[in-house]
């Protein structure tokens, strides 16, 4: 008895102190959170480095069949090495003829099967969605799961879902053999698309897939339950279907694109605390790994730990700024005598601040996109730590494309360290030269043309400005969060608009386009230097990029760029608006 006492006395202590002390216990789940996203990274790394090395696998007796078998249908094409040109054509067609026929089976989709009488999209909604869930964005100007029947769910957003991932990790695997050969090719496009789909994307998405199911997401295509209603006479109907398969190559792909417009803030989607872990850990697994990976694969281990270090030093900023901004919340709040617990506005009672804080920051350090709560209604210093990698662009990015962006900074920061020392560039046994240091960066600087040229552009139309309902400087932060996401093919949005309007449609869909083919265009060309370059021999090293001295270079040239690119959209917009808070807070206390 006693000994229970002293268990059940300890229980009630922790339980007390932590509710007591919210700023420990939200830091100590973040700090959780950071760990084992770490742990799923470095352990499925290993597997990784052996896709990019084209080594076999403990899967390749049932991946690989599947591998042969799709080769056999594409025939010679399948086993044909190619250059450059060759293979982003390949990419590209592959991706159109995918897009051109979603296209048509969504905006048809009221004749064809599973359809509702109210499933139609007008034509730049239809070219909006199939461009988004193309590109890897999931940018999604619908909201009700109504709009979408479930043959168009299930046939058309789903296959983008995994078409968007696939092509991502082909790209990157393409791009990693041009470091590694010196042949002149870079590889296969539709061999490394399967060995995506069949060795790395698939596997992990059936694994979520269940564990989602076990945990309470529905997996029907049953279209509505009907619920007693408990006050009013009559029935209420939730709307079901196949939410636990979408949930999870959503994630796994970090693709983010929800069955139901609240996304992963539907508690059918995201029904607890174990699924918002599940879904953090899967929208990272595949990105982070890859960082490890890289450094395995190019048999420098060191220069992998760096990248880790400088992609979580960014997600720990990002995420604490974001949890102590929301828990102080509005500080004039505080002085007027109120019980002020944070800003629990938008975000979900059972989940809290700290795990919607870093569920935020995590969906835009990759190119995930999803939400677990409104980003509208939080903070302005909040808001700004979510913004800060996305419009760095996703520096841990998509599947694949993670790897391409954060070597884009790399590359930049050894070119600048290099004219500082005055020695000639030099990565890993490769001389960087003028082409390497051309595309990387015009792929760096496309990003932030992307974003500033339509917000300038669209701030001189105030007919589309005419819905907005926040102030002036909030309307700045959500013009730029939205072109910021598409330009970075992340897909999450604040709203505080009608993004549903043939304007928005169009030239969100023309950013998506040219944030995710121009980029991954520009990064293959830097793999095909790569590959034209002979012999790969070790030089006299002038620069050490497995050093933490490199690493504080790269984040410092990462702020810098990011700052010159957006700190005057920036000043006028979440910025102001903090400022704005902090003089009312000013006020109250003089008052």
């Amino acid at each position: 008895m006693a000994v229970y006492a002293a268990t059940s006395g300890n229980k009630y202590f922790w339980s007390v102190f932590f509710a007591s002390n919210r700023e420990l216990s939200g830091f100590l789940i973040i700090l959780i959170y950071l760990a084992l996203i770490s742990v799923f990274a470095y352990l499925i790394s290993n597997y990784i480095s052996k896709l990019y090395r084209d080594e076999n696998t403990w899967l390749t007796p049932v991946s690989g069949r599947m591998v042969s078998f799709f080769e056999k249908l594409f025939g010679d094409e399948a086993k044909r090495q190619m250059k450059f040109r060759e293979y982003f054509t390949v990419l590209v067609v592959f991706n159109l003829f995918a897009g051109i026929i979603v296209f048509i089976a969504i905006f048809f989709q009221n004749f064809l099967p599973y359809s509702l009488a109210n499933n139609h999209f007008n034509l730049s909604l239809t070219f909006n969605t199939v461009v988004s869930f193309l590109t890897n964005t999931n940018l999604q100007h619908y909201s009700n799961p109504s709009d979408l029947s479930y043959f168009s769910v299930t046939f058309g957003i789903t296959g983008l879902m995994f078409l968007a991932a696939g092509t991502g990790f082909a790209a990157s695997m393409a791009f990693v053999r041009g470091i590694l050969t010196d042949k002149g090719t870079i590889g296969n496009f539709f061999h490394d698309f399967l060995v995506s789909i069949f060795y790395l994307i698939l596997p992990l998405t059936l694994i979520v897939s269940l564990l989602l199911i076990l945990d309470g997401v529905p997996q029907t295509i049953q279209s509505y339950l009907a619920v007693h209603n408990l006050i009013a006479p009559g029935f209420q109907y939730v709307q079901l279907g196949p939410v636990g398969t979408l949930e999870a190559i959503k994630n796994i792909g970090t693709n983010g694109g929800g069955f139901y417009g609240a996304n992963a803030a539907y508690p059918f989607e995201n029904p607890n605390w174990f699924s918002n872990l599940l879904e953090v850990i899967s929208f990272t697994i595949i990105p982070l790994g890859a960082i490890f990976a890289l450094g395995k694969a190019l048999k420098e281990p060191r220069f992998g730990r760096m990248l880790f270090t400088v992609i979580m030093a960014i997600f720990m900023f990002s995420a604490f700024l974001v949890f102590f901004s929301e828990y102080i919340g509005i500080p004039s709040m505080s002085n007027l005598g109120l019980i002020y617990t944070g800003n629990l506005l938008g975000k979900e009672s059972y989940l809290g601040i700290a795990q919607s804080s870093i569920f935020a920051t995590g969906a835009t350090l990759t190119s995930t996109g999803a939400s677990n709560g409104s980003l509208l209604n939080y903070t302005p210093a909040g808001l700004l730590g979510v913004m800060i990698p996305l419009l760095l662009n996703d520096p841990l990015g998509g599947v694949g494309t993670g790897v391409l962006n954060i070597f884009m900074y790399v590359i930049f920061t050894v070119f600048i360290a290099s004219l500082i020392v005055g020695k000639l560039p030099e990565l890993m046994s490769l001389r960087i030269g003028s082409k390497e240091i051309k595309y990387s960066t015009l792929s760096l600087i496309t990003h932030p043309l992307l974003v500033m040229i339509p917000l300038g552009v669209t701030l001189l139309l105030p007919h589309f400005l005419e819905t907005f309902i926040n102030s002036k400087s909030a309307d700045l932060t959500s013009l730029l969060y939205e072109f910021g996401s598409s330009a970075a093919n992340n897909g999450s949005e604040i709203g505080g608009f009608l993004t549903n309007q043939a304007y928005f449609n169009y030239l969100d869909g023309v950013i998506m386009i040219l944030g995710r083919f121009l980029l991954i265009g520009f990064q293959l060309v830097i793999g095909q230097s790569f590959a034209n370059k002979s012999p790969k021999i070790e030089f006299g090293r002038t620069i050490d990029p497995g050093s933490y001295t490199f690493a504080f270079l790269l984040i410092v040239i990462m702020v810098l760029l990011g700052l010159l690119s957006f700190f005057p959209a920036l000043a006028l917009g979440p910025i102001l608006s903090w400022a704005k808070d902090f003089n009312l807070f000013i006020g109250v206390i003089i008052r």
